[in-house]
C-alpha cells in the first residue's frame, strides 16, 4: 500500500481505505441495537480482485486472505454477512471507493472457497477466498416481478430498481429517456430478467439506436443505450478519459526520477482478439439481416431488410474522421455478386410475431426499430476486442472511453519513430475491467477489455469486382469409376 494516501510517488501504488466485515450479529449483543459487529480485515488481505462488466448487471469480486485468528469461525462468516470496501489511487480525481460506511452500500459476502492451511507461512495460518457482490444480486435471487407496466420504459425500470418487493436498491440510478411508451406484462420472473425484457423495447429519445444496457459501476446503476456512451448530448463524441500506449520499462523524468504519469499511460502487455471473424459476423447479422414479422391484429406479414451501410450515418461511432465513411467493411463488392455484404439480407433471417395494437390504443414498437439495429451494433463492437494490463487507476470504470496507441508492427530503421496502426489505434470503450491489488509484491494493476465499432481511418475503396477466374465443372462419380476401370483393362461385369 502507498505510504502517502494523497500523493502518488510511483505507478501501481494504492490505498485500501476500508475493508471490514459486517456480521449479522449485533455489536455487544445489546437488545434493540442496530449497530453490527465489525471486524477489520485490511491487515490480512493478500490479494483483492474487483470486477465490472458492461454486460453483467452488478459488480462483484474476491478477496484472498491469510488468516491467523480463524475469523471465518469466530465471527462466524455465514453468508448473511456484508463487506465494507473502499480503495483508491493516491492523489487522483474520481471515485475513491466502491462501498463504505458513508454511502451505505456494502457488498454481500456470498461464499468462501479454497480453505487450506498455508504451510509456507506456518501451521497456524490458513488461506481462503471471500467472494462478494452487490446487494442487488441477492434481491434478484429472492424476488420475482409479476406486474403490468404502461408508459415510458425507463419508469418501469425505475420501479423495479427501487421497489422493496423487487431489487430494493438504494443506489443512484442514471436513466436515458426513451422515445416510445410501451405496455408490457412481466410474467413472474426475476427483476434482472424483467429489466432485460424492457431493454428490448427501449428506443432512445435522442439517438436513432436501440440496444439498451443495464449495468453498475462506481457511480451507481445505469439504464442507457450503447450510443449514449459514445456521444455527448447528441452533438459530439464523448471525450477520452485516459491515454495508453505500449511500454515495457518505466520512464525516467528530467531529473532522473520516475515519470509517474507516463508510467500510468504505459501497458505491460496487450492483444487484439479476432480483429476479423467474417463468418460469425455475417451469421449474426452484423452487416445485413431480414426480419419477417406477423402482425396478428392486422393479419399481415411484413419484411424488413437491414443494411448497416445505409444506416451507418444515422449513428455516432467510436471514430469519426474526414469525409469518408470509416465503416467496419471497405466499400467493395463481394466476389462476383456485384453486391456488398450489407446487401446480402439472407445472411440472417429472423421471424417475429408482432401485434401493434395488442393493448387497445397502446402502440407496440416493431422489432425492426430495435432488434435488427441492436444485433448489428453490438456485434460490430466485438469486431476486435482490445485487452491489456496496466498500472492501476481507481477512477477508470466500465463505460469510459480511452485512447490506445496500437503500434504498426514493421521493421524500423535506425532512429525512426514508431508508427501507429491507421486502423486499430484510436478510441476504445471499456466494457470490462478488473482491479487487482496485490500485497506481495505491493502492486495495483488493471486488466482491461475494450472495443471499437469502426477503424480510426477509412479503408481504401474498390469499385471493381475482383473474383477467382478458374471455372469449376460437375462430375459424375460413376463415369469417373468406369474411366478408372477401363484404363486398368478390367471388365466391369465381373464387379472388379
Amino acid at each position: 500500500m502507498a505510504t502517502n494516501i494523497e500523493n502518488l510517488t510511483r505507478a501501481g501504488e494504492y490505498v485500501i481505505d476500508n475493508a471490514e466485515i459486517l456480521s449479522y450479529r449485533i455489536a455487544g449483543g445489546a437488545p434493540g441495537s442496530q449497530e453490527p459487529f465489525r471486524m477489520n480485515i485490511t491487515g490480512i488481505i493478500g490479494k483483492l480482485e474487483f470486477d465490472q462488466n458492461l454486460f453483467q448487471h452488478s459488480m462483484y469480486g474476491k478477496i484472498q486472505v491469510l488468516d491467523a485468528n480463524d475469523i471465518r469461525t469466530i465471527l462466524p462468516i455465514t453468508g448473511l454477512d456484508k463487506l465494507n470496501l473502499s480503495f483508491h489511487t493516491p492523489g487522483l480525481e474520481g471515485p475513491r471507493g466502491v462501498a463504505g460506511n458513508d454511502d451505505g452500500h456494502p457488498f454481500h459476502i456470498t461464499r468462501i472457497e479454497n480453505v487450506a492451511p498455508d504451510i509456507k507461512a506456518g501451521k497456524n495460518l490458513q488461506a481462503y477466498d471471500i467472494y462478494f457482490c452487490s446487494r442487488e444480486i441477492m434481491f434478484n435471487q429472492i424476488h420475482k416481478v409479476s406486474k403490468a407496466y404502461d408508459g415510458p420504459v425507463e419508469l418501469a425500470v425505475e420501479d423495479i430498481f427501487t421497489n422493496k418487493k423487487y431489487l430494493n436498491s438504494r443506489k443512484q440510478l442514471y436513466i436515458e429517456p426513451t422515445h416510445l411508451p410501451t405496455k408490457i406484462v412481466i410474467p413472474n420472473t426475476s427483476p434482472f430478467r424483467a429489466i432485460n425484457m424492457l431493454q428490448q423495447r427501449a428506443i432512445s429519445k435522442r439517438y436513432q439506436n436501440a440496444g439498451y444496457l443495464f449495468y453498475e459501476n462506481n457511480d451507481g446503476y445505469h439504464f442507457r443505450s450503447i450510443e449514449s456512451l459514445l456521444a455527448m448530448a447528441g452533438a459530439g463524441r464523448r471525450p477520452a478519459r485516459w491515454n495508453y500506449r505500449m511500454q515495457v520499462a518505466p520512464i525516467r523524468g528530467h531529473h532522473g526520477g520516475r515519470d509517474v504519469e507516463s508510467d500510468l499511460e504505459g501497458v505491460s502487455s496487450w492483444s487484439i482478439t479476432k480483429p476479423i471473424d467474417m463468418v460469425d459476423s455475417i451469421s449474426q447479422g452484423a452487416y445485413a439481416s431480414k426480419l419477417i414479422e406477423h402482425d396478428m391484429f392486422y393479419k399481415k406479414v411484413t419484411t424488413s431488410n437491414y443494411d448497416y451501410d445505409k444506416d451507418w450515418e444515422n449513428h455516432f461511432h467510436m471514430e469519426i474522421k474526414g469525409d469518408n465513411k470509416n465503416t467496419p467493411l471497405p466499400y467493395a463488392n463481394f466476389e462476383d455478386t456485384f453486391k456488398k455484404l450489407s446487401e446480402e439480407y439472407d445472411s440472417k433471417v429472423m421471424l417475429k410475431s408482432h401485434t401493434s395494437n395488442i393493448h387497445n390504443d397502446k402502440f407496440n414498437a416493431s422489432s425492426k426499430l430495435t432488434y435488427q439495429k441492436a444485433i448489428s451494433q453490438r456485434r460490430l463492437l466485438f469486431n476486435g476486442t482490445l485487452q491489456f494490463v496496466a498500472k492501476g487507476l481507481s477512477h477508470l470504470q466500465i463505460g469510459d472511453t480511452i485512447n490506445f496507441d496500437v503500434p504498426l508492427i514493421t521493421s524500423k530503421g535506425h532512429n525512426k519513430k514508431q508508427e501507429l496502426s491507421p486502423y486499430w489505434s484510436g478510441r476504445y470503450l471499456i466494457y470490462e475491467i478488473k482491479h487487482v491489488l496485490n500485497k506481495s509484491p505491493e502492486d495495483y494493476t488493471i486488466h482491461v477489455k475494450a472495443f471499437k465499432d469502426n477503424p480510426a481511418e477509412a479503408y481504401p475503396e474498390e469499385y471493381n469486382s475482383w473474383t477467382h477466374l478458374a471455372q469449376g465443372k460437375t462430375h459424375n462419380v460413376y463415369d469417373l469409376d468406369d474411366e478408372v476401370i477401363g484404363n486398368a483393362g478390367i471388365s466391369s461385369k465381373f464387379g472388379l
